[in-house]
């Protein structure tokens, strides 16, 4: 059976075909002699059933494992390796500063993010003022009108 999506329903197999199918792969993945039963298929299901497992019997049977090569194996690994991305050098480039210079840009950092922070909430504080005003004018509003 095709994996479905944990929200929608599965569809239901065309008339256990895939099934069918699905038993007849396992049994030449493990080596033993497919013993498939095609009953309860349609005519055109069975006549599908037995043209692919037809296929794939002939597909086993024509294909051999095989082992790639171990000079192959080296030269692409050499080649995966030199198309890798630069970040390693750059967390070398990282390891191989003096002491001084991370610290200054340690420090740098953290003055940056002190300084966001302060505009952060200099922000929020001034949101805070602006309402409280408008609170403090309302209740004025009020007890303006109440006594009057």
């Amino acid at each position: 059976m095709k994996p479905f999506p944990y929200n929608q329903q599965p569809k239901a197999p065309k008339g256990d075909l895939e099934d069918v199918l699905a038993a007849h792969a396992d049994a030449l993945i493990r080596g033993v002699p497919p013993a498939i039963s095609a009953e309860g298929l349609s005519e055109a299901d069975r006549a599908e059933a037995h043209s692919l497992m037809f296929l794939a019997d002939r597909l086993h049977a024509g294909l051999v494992p095989v082992t790639p090569d171990a000079a192959f194996v080296a030269r692409l690994h050499a080649e995966l390796l030199a198309q890798a991305p630069e970040r390693p050098a750059l967390l070398l480039r990282w390891r191989s500063l003096p002491e001084r210079y991370k610290l200054v840009a340690r420090i740098g950092g953290l003055t940056l993010t002190a300084g966001l922070a302060l505009l952060a909430s200099s922000r929020v504080l001034e949101l805070l003022l602006r309402s409280q005003r408008r609170e403090r004018a309302e209740n004025a509003d009020l007890s303006l009108t109440a006594v009057g």
